[in-house]
C-alpha cells in the first residue's frame, strides 16, 4: 500500500467513525425522550389520577422504543457502505449486546419475582455501565458525565424507597445521560461531518 492509498484509508475511517457518532446520538435521543416521557407519565398517573393502569406509558414507549430502533438499524445497514470492521466497532457492539442482555433479565425476572423497590434503580446502574463504557471508548465526556449522574440517581434510590421518587430519578437520569449527550453528539455530528 502506497502512501496516499495509507492517508485514504485513514480519512475513510475517520469519516466512519464520526458517522457512528451520529448514529449513536440518534439511538441515545430516541431511547433518552422515551424513558424520559414514559417515566414523568407514570409518575403523573401514579400520584395524581386515581387511574389503576399508570404504568401504561411503559407500555407504550417500550415497543415504541424497539420498533424505531429496528427501522432505523435496518435503514442503517441498508444505505452503509462496506467497511472492515474497527476496534471501536467490535467494542461498542459488545457492550450493547451486554447491556441488552442485563436490562432484559431485570426487566423479565425483577418484576416476576417482586422486586419493584430496587427495579428503577437497578436499571439507572445498568444505564450507568453502558454509558460509562460507551463515553469512554468515544473518548466523549458527556456519556461518561451521564453515568456518573445514573449512578447518584441509582445510589438515591436504593436509600429512598418511594415508586414515585424512583420515577422522577430515573427521567433526571436519562435526561443527563442519554438526552443531553444525544443532542450534544448530534450538534458534533452537524459540526464535524457536515460542515454546517
Amino acid at each position: 500500500m502506497d502512501e496516499k492509498s495509507a492517508i485514504s484509508l485513514i480519512e475513510q475511517m475517520i469519516r466512519d467513525t464520526k458517522e457512528e457518532i451520529r448514529s449513536n446520538g440518534f439511538y441515545f435521543l430516541v431511547w433518552g425522550w422515551l424513558v424520559f416521557a414514559a417515566a414523568l407519565a407514570n409518575y403523573y398517573l401514579l400520584e395524581y389520577t386515581a387511574y389503576v393502569y399508570h404504568s401504561l406509558p411503559w407500555g407504550i414507549a417500550i415497543p415504541a422504543g424497539i420498533i424505531l430502533t429496528f427501522v432505523r438499524s435496518f435503514y442503517d445497514r441498508k444505505n452503509t457502505v462496506v467497511r472492515a470492521k474497527s476496534f471501536v466497532d467490535t467494542i461498542l457492539k459488545r457492550t450493547i449486546i451486554a447491556f441488552s442482555i442485563s436490562m432484559f433479565l431485570v426487566c423479565l425476572t425483577m418484576p416476576a419475582g417482586s422486586q419493584w423497590k430496587a427495579f428503577y434503580p437497578t436499571l439507572m446502574v445498568i444505564y450507568a455501565i453502558w454509558l460509562y463504557l460507551s463515553g469512554s471508548i468515544l473518548r466523549f465526556k458527556p456519556l461518561v458525565f451521564g453515568a456518573y449522574m445514573n449512578w447518584l440517581a441509582a445510589a438515591i434510590g436504593y436509600l429512598w424507597v418511594d415508586h414515585g421518587i424512583h420515577l422522577l430519578l430515573i427521567a433526571f437520569a436519562v435526561l443527563g445521560g442519554f438526552i443531553i449527550p444525544g443532542t450534544l453528539l448530534e450538534k458534533r455530528y452537524q459540526k464535524y461531518v457536515q460542515g454546517t
